[in-house]
């Protein structure tokens, strides 16, 4: 009887692994024919959010032209951004964008101009070169090297556009005479006071507006009146 019991062991005992094997290779099989998932499908990435309007990242204030512009100061100046829509500005040093911060400052009303300058511009001539920006005023108004104005925010120098569509230093050999002489319709439409050019281009305006001045032969010289009418 042990006997039996010992044989009935060994065969019992033979036949594990052999189940253990089939089950594995049928583990192994269906495995290998189970399909794969599809991979879940990614949302794009959001689009950044648009810049803000340039008008929201100047800090305006309530700023007043005292003097003239030949002997004033400037109370409150608005600093114009080192560019924006239509324009950049430029260092009349090194005639390279940008300009200096601290040349930069004029009344409120002049860089509303300004800005609303170049939306125009970028407009009417959206293939074109931007614009070039000068000399607006010192922070305070006041002595301005370089110039003999320039004293109380109202005044800025805008570079003449260029045959070529460059953008870059310009003379009375390589600017566009049609460009510059829409530049001044334009101002004197704005209501400018003055706009000085040099001797030797060739702009036409209203007399006693647009005006020939010495050693502005490389921009044009804008000036507007006092908003508020005091120059005190």
């Amino acid at each position: 009887m042990p006997r039996a019991w010992i044989v009935l062991f060994a065969l019992v005992a033979a036949t594990l692994p052999i189940a253990a094997l089939n089950d594995g290779g049928a583990t192994t099989a269906s495995a290998a024919s189970a399909p794969v998932p599809a991979p879940t499908p990614q949302e794009p990435p959001a689009p950044p959010p648009p810049a803000p309007p340039i008008e929201a990242r100047i800090h305006w204030r309530q700023s007043i032209a005292h003097g003239t512009a030949n002997v004033g100061w400037l109370e409150r100046g608005v600093i114009l951004p080192e560019s924006g829509p239509g324009f950049y500005t430029y260092d009349p040093y090194t005639q390279t964008p940008p300009n200096r911060t601290g040349r930069r400052y004029g009344t409120a009303m002049l860089v509303r101009q300004l800005i609303d300058l170049g939306k125009w511009w970028e407009q009417t001539h959206p293939n074109g070169p931007r614009l070039g920006i000068g000399d607006l005023s010192n922070e305070g108004g006041g002595n301005f090297a370089l110039h003999a104005s320039h004293e109380n925010g109202l005044d800025v120098d805008i570079r003449l556009p260029r045959a070529d569509g460059r953008e870059g230093q310009s003379n009375p050999g390589n600017y566009d005479r049609a460009l510059t002489q829409a530049l001044a319709d334009r101002f004197v439409a704005r209501g400018a006071e003055y706009v000085f050019y040099g001797p030797n281009l060739d702009v036409r305006g209203p007399r006693g507006i647009v005006m020939v001045w010495p050693n502005h032969d490389d921009h044009l010289h804008v000036r507007f009146p006092d908003p508020d009418g005091r120059g005190n």
